[in-house]
């Protein structure tokens, strides 16, 4: 009979701590499947892996985190999703990119797996569907800073894959940051309209040298021609000063970390507590302020640079990271003047 009693206590206790569901025992290991729309070494995909393996070395929440990758599925998402969840292995299926439609037919078949897309070209499912956005803008527009003020044609450029909210943003606030500090600024937009074409991108990189560019944001990640011409080119998600050292200024970077984070977190709450996976409809990003991303310069473009453009690159970019300074959010496709 007290045996009985204090059973019935624990578990009236358990259910009033944890909002009516009966905590359940914390797990020990988290495998993950990454699953990359390119190889890698891409510069999207590296700004992804490199997170993850800050993360498994974090230990969040105490984890023994596995991660398994298939490269290049962006064609045959689907196939792929299915057969990670398949095996009964995994517990998050995390996407790169653009996975809404293969996720969407799969997520209810699953439902214990949470699902995860990543950036633009995806829509919110709810559910055990979580979709994550990265916006860089707030490095860009420093970069725009820098473009600005070392510009002598008074041209920019950008080049970029697609229109899409998480490369607009970017270039947005590149240009807004280059006539913030040159008002004379013009401003040359190339899309390839190919998420990776070298080709297409040398094309348009001279093309708008040749239109008298002298600063070029280099988002389709090709700076053959940059480094041919000795011009001065700007990179994307990843530091490209080794790849293209005498004409990178400098890079943005992209931080998953936050990212990932929660939706470690977010795992870890559905699994402790007994819950079903609740995603919300929005996506979930961080600012640089919450440690999304970052700007590095190049230190042989740094050595040369004037003094008042690193200080004002470096006020800026401490203002933001303050929170003491605000840059809008801008996802317009873009235009050249």
């Amino acid at each position: 009979m007290l045996k009985n009693l204090v059973v019935a206590v624990s578990l009236v206790a358990a259910t009033w701590l944890w909002g009516g569901r009966v905590q359940a025992e914390e797990p020990t290991k988290l495998r993950i499947a990454g699953i990359l729309s390119a190889g890698k070494e891409a510069p999207w995909e590296s700004s992804f892996v490199s997170p993850m393996d800050r993360i498994i070395a974090a230990k969040p929440h105490g984890l023994d985190i596995e991660v398994n990758y298939t490269e290049n599925v962006y064609d045959n998402a689907e196939q792929v999703f299915r057969t990670y969840a398949e095996t009964g292995d995994y517990d998050i299926l995390f996407g790169d990119t653009a996975y809404a439609d293969a996720i969407e037919k799969l997520k209810d078949e699953f439902p214990d797996t949470m699902f995860v897309m990543s950036g633009s070209g995806n829509r919110g499912l709810g559910g055990n569907a979580y979709w994550i956005f990265v916006h860089a803008h707030e490095p860009a527009y420093v970069m725009g800073q820098l473009a600005g003020k070392l510009t002598k044609s008074n041209v920019i450029g950008a080049i970029s894959t697609f229109p899409a909210e998480d490369t607009n943003d970017q270039i947005n606030a590149f240009f807004t940051g280059a006539k913030e500090a040159n008002p004379k600024v013009k401003q040359k937009i190339t899309f390839i309209q190919s998420w990776f074409d070298p080709a297409k991108s040398n094309e348009a990189t001279s093309a708008q040298i040749a239109a008298g560019a002298d600063m070029i944001y280099q988002m389709s990640g090709a700076f053959e021609v940059c480094e041919e011409r000795g011009i001065g080119c700007f990179g994307n998600y990843v530091d490209m000063s080794k790849v293209a050292p005498k004409s990178i200024v400098a890079s943005t970077i992209v931080k998953w970390d936050p990212h990932i984070n929660w939706i470690i977190d977010e795992w870890w709450k559905a699994k402790t507590m007994n819950a079903k996976f609740d995603a919300p409809k929005e996506p979930r990003w961080f600012s640089w302020q919450q440690g999304s991303g970052d700007l590095i310069l190049n230190p042989a473009w740094e050595a040369k640079m004037p003094d008042d453009v690193k200080a004002l690159a470096a006020e800026t970019a401490k203002a933001i990271q303050g929170g003491k300074k605000k840059i809008e959010l801008n996802v317009n496709e873009p235009k050249s003047d």
